[in-house]
């Protein structure tokens, strides 16, 4: 019930899902009592289910109304269809029913504000009780009805709010937030300058704010260049080795913000990059899928991007080669040479091979050990998911993750 109420005597069972609204007619002993389906007086519109409604009542009845009796109607008037259950009831100062209709299920058609009520959207009782009775338990020469309903509608259009929760949207709010900051990154707005980070500002810096308690859980490296002093103030960093712009991208992304994709293409490389050298890998492996998206692997740059994925641990980056190796073999092979490459990327060369082999054969009967042996020849991606459902790191390269998995593997 969404009203509180005390009974007195036996209450009306089964209430669950049912909603009531008290409509209060006053000086109905003085309306007309003409009988005639004008005759009647309309109650303000209420709210039930998402929908508008109002209550007529026919004090002389309506022309299909035995002699005598007292008409109701209800009326729909919202633009949609809805099906309920519902009925009234009149109680005398003791509480205690004395008029009261059967409980009906109805569909209420949309109402039409050009139309009016055709009848398609209102229902109407026409001998809901008699008035002789319905003058007896009036208060102050004013009637009181109470209007029950139940929505048996399975209309799609009805649908209830559910607020989100709002903590992503609080959190990515105090990004940049200058006030309540306790960390201060001072980025150095000249190109890369090395790897050292020092306390001392320049005076050529973008300054950026953030909070400790938001960076320390991102990557250890953070939460090191985050520490503070046993006073427990602001810590200023100074940071030389990533652009303004870049560093400004990583740190929103670290509050829950997303990077539009323009971003992430034009700037992936950069992304890669400061998020490789700052532990936020999440990121990282996003902008690899858009690197790898957006950059054409050619003979001319297959070496460079496998030194590249090697030195940035991108198993992604990495597998999207030999899989271009493979593709094109007849034009690589005596044209490349792989003198300079770690003797490591066999084995990603043989995993695209076999996998090749496979043809997309990924049958199983379930046992452990050919589970493990198929982590071999997975794709990145897949192993990928499958860390991150497990709650494990998923940055690495195809060999940890592998064995990571492998010491996860569920018995």
């Amino acid at each position: 019930m969404s009203t509180s109420r005390v009974d007195i005597g036996i209450p009306v069972k089964n209430l669950r899902g049912w909603t009531n609204t008290e409509v209060n007619f006053h000086g109905f002993a003085n309306l007309s009592t003409t009988k005639d389906d004008e005759n009647r007086v309309a109650s303000p519109e209420f709210s039930c289910f998402g929908h508008q409604w109002r209550l007529d009542i026919f004090p002389g009845g309506t022309s299909n109304s035995h002699e005598g009796h007292v008409g109701v109607g209800l009326a729909n008037k919202s633009n949609s269809n809805i099906k309920i259950q519902y009925g009234y009831s009149v109680r005398n100062a003791d509480g205690e029913e004395v008029a009261s209709s059967k409980s009906k299920t109805k569909e209420f058609g949309a109402y039409d504000s050009e139309d009016g009520d055709a009848y398609k959207n209102a229902w109407c009782t026409s001998n809901f009780a008699q008035r002789s009775t319905i003058m007896n338990v009036l208060v102050d020469s004013s009637l009181f009805i109470e209007v029950r309903m139940k929505c048996m509608s399975t209309d799609k259009s009805i649908t209830q709010f559910i607020p989100t929760n709002p903590i992503n949207k609080n959190v990515l709010q105090k990004f940049m937030d200058e006030e309540t900051a306790n960390v201060v990154f001072e980025v150095d707005n000249r190109s890369c300058q090395g790897n050292k980070h020092t306390n001392k500002k320049t005076k050529t810096t973008t300054t950026f704010y953030a909070h400790r308690f938001i960076l320390q859980d991102i990557s250890t490296m953070l939460s090191e260049l985050c520490k503070s002093d046993e006073s427990g103030g602001v810590t200023t960093v100074s940071v030389t080795d990533v652009k303004p712009e870049i560093f400004k991208h990583m740190i929103y992304y670290t509050y829950g913000g997303e990077l539009s994709q323009d971003d992430l293409k034009n700037n992936a490389k950069d992304i890669i990059n400061a998020c490789d050298k700052y532990g936020v890998v999440h990121l990282k492996l996003e902008a690899e899928a858009w690197y790898v998206e957006s950059n054409e692997i050619t003979i001319d740059n297959m070496i460079d991007n496998l030194l590249y994925a090697d030195s940035k641990n991108l198993a992604l980056l990495k597998e999207a080669v030999m899989d271009y190796i493979l593709a094109n073999k007849g034009d690589v092979i005596g044209k490349v040479s792989f003198d300079n490459l770690p003797s490591s990327m066999m084995t990603d060369l043989l995993t695209a091979v076999a996998r090749g082999e496979e043809a997309g054969d990924e049958s199983s009967d379930g046992n452990d050990e050919e589970e493990s042996t198929k982590y071999y020849t997975m794709r990145v991606g897949v192993l990928r998911k499958m860390l991150d459902e497990k709650g494990l790191d998923v940055d690495g390269s195809r060999e940890a993750m592998i064995a990571l998995l492998k010491e996860n593997l569920e018995v």
